[in-house]
């Protein structure tokens, strides 16, 4: 169809999706603890305080992160006011970005249905799924990157240098997303790539190196510069020296310290197009590097996939904390090589063994289903027994839908086959909306809790939370917890000869019952495990 081969129409098929898949979903559930309402709070206090420079939390100043998140959540604020929509709209929005901007490089580096496959992808897999309708820096981070890239290569291929000065402000933004990674990332991988095709000749345009320096400087370092005078080394020691080192040479989390960790993380974050992954990789390896038929071009485009890919993987994998989201900017590298796998095989310009290796990716894909929703519901059975009935019936969506599609590959109407398992993604969506999400809010924020509170509380009474819920509390009743550390933080807080108020995990109260005291436990409320408390009866 002609009218597919218009990026504008794409585009907005694109955001058609994205409402769906997205913008819709963004206040079905209350904000999560602990990293939703870290940052939904850090920009509510910002907000009210017109503060636009320093994150601050409980009052005080925070630099996990820099300041063009909370940025962008402040400016939500303004326009939806504070509430759920509001926290999230900027993943959402910058989800919606990333699917066109990887369109467009698909696009670009290859032709028009790679581009679409790639977008179409990268929207029903399920870790970019979570991170758009979530609230955290990796979705933002992900997008200026993935820009910054399309960019970079729109400059290359169409020989206009002013694209590089946005490639460089997309990096900026990045870097005040995320830090410093926001810059190393990109420039390590990009040097490597054309040092290792010979690609130097834009290492002699001095001038307009000398605008990408400029324009990075001009929007990434100003903040830092503000934050060092204001804060001094305050800022130095935790930002850089915490944040940044400590955290990529020491382990932050128990988990993590496994090398494979990122492993199952990609195959299952990627889920349901992991299944290619193997074949898809393998198929680039062959066409950087062992398909003399190739373009040129195709094949230093090839090179650049696998370089974004191991680069971020193998630098992630080196560091001692790991999180499941950190991997994430890979998934650029991920979606093209899905992508542009799926138009060679509808092309029939794969060798005849790779055909027959996308089939039988095709077949695992039903395969690995089963034990990975008995794995599944074991896991629910295990934490929310509650629900394991309404994960059931919606897996039971999904598999209606990967059955469709396996059909349909079966009969070898291959595009329908494909449109099928993305479906698959999609429909789960309203038992998800309609079953799961209500149920998991109890269990996951701390919304209800805080609404009980308030009920009872009185001002000038000290309210007392342990990590993990504090934000959420500050957030739901604009009261500042104290932070619980440990039961003897607990026992003083309860030893007041005033009404005190704590949330807590249900298995330290029972710690706190084992204890001697000169105070009444007494549990007013009850969510999920987390339980409020107070010193005296009502």
């Amino acid at each position: 169809m002609k009218l597919l081969e218009k990026p504008v129409i794409i585009i907005l098929l694109l955001l058609v999706l994205s409402g769906y898949l997205y913008f819709f979903q963004l206040d079905k559930i209350a904000l999560t603890d602990p990293d939703e309402t870290f940052y939904g709070q850090t920009a509510r206090e910002m907000f009210l305080k017109g503060e636009w420079l320093t994150p601050t939390l409980y009052g005080k100043p925070q630099f996990e992160k820099p300041i063009f998140f909370y940025w962008l959540i402040e400016i939500s604020y303004k326009i939806f006011g504070i509430n759920e929509f509001a926290v999230r709209f900027p993943c959402a929005l910058f989800g919606f970005l990333g699917l066109a901007g990887i369109y467009l490089l698909g696009r670009l580096l290859f032709n028009n249905r790679t581009g679409i496959f790639s977008a179409v992808i990268l929207a029903t897999s399920l870790e970019y799924l979570i991170l758009s309708i979530g609230c955290v820096t990796d979705m933002v981070l992900f997008t200026l990157l993935l820009f910054g890239v399309l960019f970079f290569f729109y400059g290359q291929i169409r020989k206009r240098d002013y694209f590089y000065l946005l490639s460089s402000a997309a990096f900026a933004l990045a870097t005040l997303t995320k830090g410093p990674i926001g810059l190393l990332l990109p420039v390590s991988i990009i040097v490597l790539y054309l040092v290792l095709t010979k690609n130097l000749a834009i290492f002699k345009k001095g001038f307009m190196l000398a605008g990408v320096l400029v324009v990075f400087a001009v929007i990434a370092k100003p903040w830092y510069i503000i934050m060092y005078k204001i804060h001094a080394q305050d800022f130095v020691n935790v930002f850089f020296g915490f944040h940044n080192v400590t955290r990529f040479l020491t382990p932050e989390h128990r988990m993590g310290s496994q090398a494979y960790y990122n492993i199952p993380i990609v195959l299952g974050g990627f889920f349901p197009w992991s299944v290619f992954l193997p074949l898809g990789f393998w198929h680039f390896l062959k066409k950087a590097f062992f398909f003399k038929q190739e373009k040129a071009d195709d094949r230093n485009y090839s090179v650049f996939i696998l370089i974004w890919f191991l680069f971020i993987f193998l630098f992630f994998t080196a560091s001692s904390t790991k999180l499941p989201t950190y991997i994430f900017p890979c998934f650029l590298s991920l979606a093209l090589m899905t992508g542009k796998l799926w138009d060679d095989f509808l092309n029939k310009s794969i060798a005849v063994n790779l055909a027959r290796l996308m089939k039988v990716s095709y077949y695992v894909l039903p395969g690995i289903i089963l034990p990975a929703f008995i794995g599944i519901c074991i896991f629910i059975k295990m934490d929310y027994p509650e629900i394991l009935g309404r994960v059931v019936i919606t897996g039971l969506f999904l598999v209606s839908g990967i059955a469709l599609s396996l059909i349909a590959f079966v009969n070898k109407k291959f595009i329908a086959a494909f449109l099928l398992t993305a479906y698959s993604v999609a429909l789960i969506m309203y038992p998800v909306d309609k079953l799961i999400l209500p149920a998991l809010e109890p269990h996951e924020t701390s919304k209800a809790l805080s609404k009980e509170l308030l009920k009872f509380y009185k001002e000038g009474e000290a309210i007392g939370s342990e990590h993990d819920y504090r934000a959420g509390i500050a957030f739901y009743t604009g009261k500042t917890p104290v932070k619980l550390t440990n039961s003897t933080t607990i026992r003083e807080l309860m030893s007041s000869k005033e009404r005190v108020w704590c949330v807590l995990k249900q298995k330290n109260i029972v710690d706190l019952n084992d204890r001697p005291g000169a105070y009444d436990v007494v549990v007013v409320f009850k969510s999920g495990k987390k339980r409020l408390i107070t010193n005296m009866p009502l």
